[in-house]
């Protein structure tokens, strides 16, 4: 597995991470037994990064991803990132309450710090104070680095990137809606205008989410058992149905390329070859996900023509 800086952390991590939240459901619906061999799963196929939340399960995700990591004796030597939501009116003065999740949040995992922590609100105003509180967390080494998830109004992302001194961004980015990286690329929903590129470029690490599109890239058809639902639309004017109905104009391009693993396959690897990504968050169902997604990642960059072409659709 390729192993990629994150940034300006220090971090080298994964470039497939495992993400642990409600979309894929392993983590937070599997049984134990399931669980277990997922992570041994992914901690043999050179996987080193792990996303949880406090929203995932009500916080089962974080205290099932820390018992599996423990049993696998992968509890401190993996990296670890999980994200806090916290209450509108609470942004403007968020210690008490960032502090108080994110604390709560270690317990479950079994860990005494974790290695990034994201905001997990849509940032629609200033995050000063919030930056300010995620340094206080920094300093008492509750987690290394800190960071935020950028979706929201367009405009104070991109204040955040500029000013707020974060480490890190998770970046809304797929083959339907690379706009995170070429502005305009929207497939009709929410232009990023590039800002995942100037995160980069700022020496941000850069995790990609949502690449599979909350499974929309592998057409219609029933879910796995363990899948939760799709999820609330996370950008402005895009959601499953759109994104299923806008992968006509890809259709062709797996066929053409001999790619087995069809839609799936070109989204996960569009996604690891944009340059200044660090990671790509893939949510698991099954066991079987799992390999494919690894298989997939270790095949390696698509040719610029190809990623030129995906840009092009979604224009």
């Amino acid at each position: 597995m390729d192993q990629r800086p994150l940034g300006r952390t220090g971090l080298m991590v994964s470039a497939l991470a495992f993400g642990c939240g409600n979309v894929g459901g392993l983590i937070v619906r599997g049984d134990a037994g399931l669980r277990s061999r997922a992570v041994a799963m992914a901690l043999a196929a050179g996987v080193t990064y792990f996303d949880t939340a406090a929203q995932y399960g009500d916080g089962r995700s974080e205290e099932h991803l820390g018992a599996a990591l423990r049993e696998a004796g992968a509890l401190t030597s993996v990296a670890v990132g999980t994200k806090v939501r916290l209450p509108d009116e609470r942004l403007a003065e968020p210690w008490p309450a960032l502090r108080e999740a994110l604390a709560a949040g270690l317990r479950r995992l079994s860990r005494d710090h974790v290695d990034v922590l994201h905001l997990h609100n849509r940032i629609t105003g200033a995050l000063d104070a919030v930056a300010d509180a995620m340094g206080r967390l920094v300093a008492e080494g509750l987690t290394r680095h800190d960071g935020i998830t950028g979706l929201g109004d367009t405009p104070a992302v991109g204040r955040a990137v500029a000013s707020a001194g974060f480490a890190t961004m998770q970046t809304y980015l797929n083959a339907l809606n690379p706009s995170a990286f070429w502005p305009g690329a929207t497939g009709g929903a929410q232009d990023f205008a590039g800002l995942g590129r100037r995160a980069a470029d700022a020496g941000m690490g850069i995790l990609a989410i949502r690449v599979m599109a909350a499974g929309a890239v592998a057409g219609p058809g029933p879910r796995p058992p363990l899948a939760g639902g799709v999820g609330g639309a996370l950008t402005e004017g895009g959601d499953y149905a759109g994104d299923l109905a806008r992968l006509a104009d890809l259709a062709a391009l797996p066929a053409e390329l001999g790619l087995e693993g069809g839609m799936a396959e070109l989204a996960l690897r569009f996604a690891l070859s944009v340059p200044g990504v660090a990671t790509a968050l893939v949510g698991f169902s099954d066991l079987a996900q799992i390999e494919q997604a690894v298989g997939w990642a270790g095949r390696g960059p698509l040719p610029p023509d190809v990623l030129d072409r995906v840009v092009a659709a979604a224009r």
